[in-house]
């Protein structure tokens, strides 16, 4: 540290001097969470909590899977008379699954990291 107040090893707005000779702040004020602040803050999840995210990751998995099933025909029929239009419906089922899909794969990506770190984690 070179002594100087305003230098931090911290990530800072960026600054701009003002008409009065001070600093001024640039865009939106937003300060960053701290370390470990939010959903993966490193606290057990309660009963209540893990079967609300098993019960909705199946439902959205579901609605996903079903809707990429439902897109097959309708891209085979575009593909057979393109001005049909329905190329747009396949499409908005693939967005529609995607968007269903993202939630079930985040949480077996957070699942998978939990049991990564319990592996990592040495026993007292």
């Amino acid at each position: 540290m070179t002594g100087n107040a305003d230098h931090t090893e911290a990530v800072a707005r960026p600054r701009t001097a003002d008409s009065e000779g001070g600093a001024a702040t640039m865009g939106l004020p937003y300060d960053a969470p701290e370390h470990g602040a939010g959903a993966s803050d490193g606290r057990p999840a309660t009963r209540l909590g893990l079967v609300w995210r098993v019960v909705a990751s199946l439902v959205l998995a579901a609605v996903g899977v079903n809707a990429v099933v439902r897109s097959i025909p309708l891209w085979q029929s575009a593909n057979v008379d393109p001005a049909s239009g329905a190329w747009v419906g396949a499409l908005a089922l693939l967005v529609l699954a995607g968007l269903a899909l993202a939630y079930p794969v985040v949480n077996v990506l957070r699942l998978v990291r939990t049991a990564r770190l319990r592996r990592q984690r040495p026993t007292a």
